[in-house]
Order: structure tokens, then C-alpha cells, then sequence
């Protein structure tokens, strides 16, 4: 059975993109911090780690790049997710007006608040309590049995935590999905031959031109950019490295590869996170 590591607690999003992902013969383990993961799967205590990277609407998840960097890690797969907010609390008799007029606080995670603006827009009077994840913002509303703290989570941790639906479809957008990265130790990392996706991180000169000479060789080879970050170097004020995603479906992995070789020609480092296979955006 594969150990498989995530943030937060049984219903997490990154709980249920690796429940979706992995299907079977798991064995999940919450933990409390982004950096815990690559800590263990780096160290070859799990066999993968599942981590959001980004979500459709609230933008980049920028601690994981960093990760990314910084931890001997790989990418292995992607899940994309479609992100569905309910605002839940501790169960009662009352109707769903009453029960708004009565709550006073509201928990969850930071980019679960982003995702939901319209909703504090129209209940001002709610204040927004941030925590590290949204299944452990309804674990612990349970636990107080306080009818004025309600949660912002998953439809799924109103049966795990036994509360009650008080508004459903939070988000302000319903085309709202978060990406999720599979990733794994180096030395247990096998290539899917079906990969037609890669992520990567690369530095460049601070010369001009220097970025687009770079990333003319994609174009020159009709390669197509689906992601491009730039996230700061610690310790070097305002230089950066970029985190890249291209799609090759119509290449052979050796060709990719021999592009490759010609672009980290043009930058000062090249670091392939990992070649997989491209997750399906699944539209309702």
C-alpha cells in the first residue's frame, strides 16, 4: 500500500484530489504544513505528496514553487480539481436566514476567503478567521459546538464532521478548479511513456533579451506554454528563477529532450521537476 502525504485533515481539497487521483490502495496522511510534505517525500518517508500549485481564481499557490525548488523532489502527475465551497456549521432546527443573522465568525483557508469575495460582500457582519485548511476549519467548529462559528470547506466534511449545510456554492466564479502536483522521491521517480506534459525551473542572465532568446526555442519548435512564474532568489534582492509548463503532444520524448538541451543553453541553470501526464480539466 503507497503512503501518500497531503496538508490539512480528512477532507481537505488536497485530501480528495488525492482520493481521485490515486483511486485505491492508499494510505493517506495529513500533515500540518505545505514544507512537510517535500520534507518526507524528499526523504523518501512517502511515496508521493499531493500539493495544490494553483487555482483558477485566486492564482498561484507561491510557497510551492519555492518548494519545488528548494526540495529533491519530482513530479509525477497532475489532478485537476473543481473547487465547491459550502459554508457549514454545527447542526440546528433553524432556517437558513436565522441561522446567517446568528453566526458571527467564519473559518477557513485564506484562498478559500479569496475564492468567496461576493458572499462577505452581502454578510459584512461576518468576520473571517483565518486557519491552514479548510477541512481543519470544520474539525474544529465541530468540536466547539458553537452555533455563532461557521467554516467555509468541503461538501464532504459536513458528513465527516457531522454539521450541517448552511449556504451552499460559495465561490464567486462556479468554473472554479485548483491543479494539483503528484510528486515523488528522485530515486522512485519512473517515466510515464505516456507523458506529454513537463514542468521546469530555470535561471537567466540579467542581460537583455535574455528571457525571450530563452524561450524562442519553444516557439521555434511550436511548443506550447501553458505556465510561466518568476519567484524571487533568496538572498539575491530581486533576481528571480521561473517555474515552467509546457504540453509536447505531438513530440517524441527524445525530440523534448534535445530542446531541452538547446534551451539550458540560453539560461544559467535548468532543473526538469519531471515529465507526466497531462490531468484532465473536467467542466461540469
Amino acid at each position: 500500500m503507497k503512503k501518500v502525504v497531503y496538508q490539512g485533515v480528512s477532507g481537505a481539497f488536497s485530501y480528495i484530489a488525492a482520493k481521485k487521483f490515486f483511486s485505491s490502495n492508499i494510505k493517506l496522511i495529513g500533515l500540518n504544513k505545505f514544507e512537510d510534505i517535500f520534507k518526507i517525500v524528499s526523504k523518501n518517508k512517502a511515496d508521493y505528496g499531493v500539493v495544490p500549485i494553483e487555482n483558477s481564481l485566486a492564482g498561484s499557490i507561491y510557497e510551492n514553487y519555492d518548494l519545488l525548488n528548494k526540495y529533491k523532489v519530482k513530479v509525477c502527475g497532475e489532478y485537476y480539481l473543481k473547487i465547491e465551497l459550502y459554508l457549514l456549521g454545527v447542526k440546528t432546527r433553524l432556517n437558513k436566514n436565522l441561522r446567517l443573522k446568528l453566526l458571527k465568525k467564519v473559518y477557513s483557508h485564506p484562498k478559500a476567503f479569496e475564492q468567496c469575495k461576493n458572499f462577505f460582500e452581502k454578510y459584512n457582519h461576518l468576520e473571517k478567521i483565518n486557519l491552514s485548511d479548510t477541512a481543519g476549519a470544520a474539525k474544529f467548529i465541530s468540536e466547539t459546538n458553537d452555533i455563532t462559528l461557521g467554516a467555509i470547506a468541503s461538501k464532504i466534511c459536513a458528513k465527516l464532521y457531522n454539521l450541517e449545510i448552511i449556504e451552499k456554492h460559495l465561490e464567486d466564479n462556479q468554473e472554479n478548479y485548483t491543479r494539483f502536483l503528484i510528486i515523488t522521491n528522485q530515486k522512485n521517480y519512473k517515466l510515464n511513456p505516456k507523458s506529454n506534459k513537463c514542468s521546469l525551473i530555470f535561471g537567466l542572465s540579467h542581460i537583455p533579451g535574455s528571457l525571450y532568446h530563452a524561450l524562442e526555442i519553444f516557439a521555434k519548435n511550436k511548443i506550447n506554454l501553458t505556465k510561466i512564474e518568476s519567484r524571487p532568489i533568496p538572498h539575491k534582492p530581486f533576481e528571480y528563477f521561473f517555474f515552467l509548463d509546457f504540453v509536447f503532444r505531438r513530440k517524441k520524448l527524445k525530440d523534448i529532450l534535445k530542446i531541452l538541451k538547446e534551451f539550458s543553453k540560453k539560461t544559467t541553470f535548468t532543473k526538469i521537476l519531471g515529465f507526466y501526464k497531462e490531468g484532465k480539466l473536467k467542466k461540469s
